[in-house]
């Protein structure tokens, strides 16, 4: 028995340092809820993105790509219908503008 338990225990540790090694390439830094997203590669339905990708569907973006439909961008980009950017890209509808591209009026 004991040796079927090590056997057990030494395939779990191969298949944990393949899982760590697989994280450093992958970005398993991220970490997701069912409302947030930071440092992850795909958020396309969170609602709030911190240092993340393809944050489609998000209201709120610090530091993200992708975020078509935010009301609020800061250092982010594609923030087309956002009303406050401050270091973002491509506000084409906001109101107040600091550090931005695509802001009407400036």
């Amino acid at each position: 028995m004991a040796f079927k338990t090590c056997a057990f225990t030494k395939n779990w540790l191969i298949i944990a340092v393949i899982v760590m090694c697989l994280c450093t390439e992958y970005n398993c830094q991220c970490s997701m809820s069912a409302n947030s997203c930071t440092n992850c590669e795909n958020c396309p339905n969170a609602v709030t993105c911190t240092n993340s990708k393809n944050c489609i569907n998000a209201v709120t973006c610090s530091g993200s790509t992708n975020c078509n439909r935010a009301t609020t961008c800061s250092n982010s980009k594609d923030c087309f219908v956002a009303t406050t950017c401050s270091g973002s890209t491509n506000c084409y509808k906001a109101i107040t503008c600091v550090n931005s591209t695509g802001c009407p009026g400036h």
